[in-house]
């Protein structure tokens, strides 16, 4: 499993779905045990995919959730 299915699996089976469930970069290279560096490199590469998206969270910065298209890439590996 490459790093960038890896980050969309997590996000999807944490529950990371929407604005009120997005999830910063920190908790996710932490949850993870991948460099801050690199989660920021996949996550620009899969918002542009149209399978993240971000929200700007007051007093919490930037967070991260996964998109209606992020949930069905994801659920692809199961069919």
């Amino acid at each position: 499993m490459d790093d960038s299915f890896l980050l969309l699996t997590f996000l999807h089976n944490m529950g990371h779905v929407g604005e009120d469930r997005a999830v910063g970069v920190e908790e996710i290279s932490t949850a993870l045990q991948m460099d801050g560096v690199r989660v920021k490199e996949i996550l620009s590469s899969l918002e542009s995919d149209g399978y993240v998206a971000r929200v700007e969270v007051s007093g919490r910065g930037v967070r991260f959730y996964l998109t209606g298209k992020g949930v069905i890439k994801v659920c692809s590996i199961y069919t």
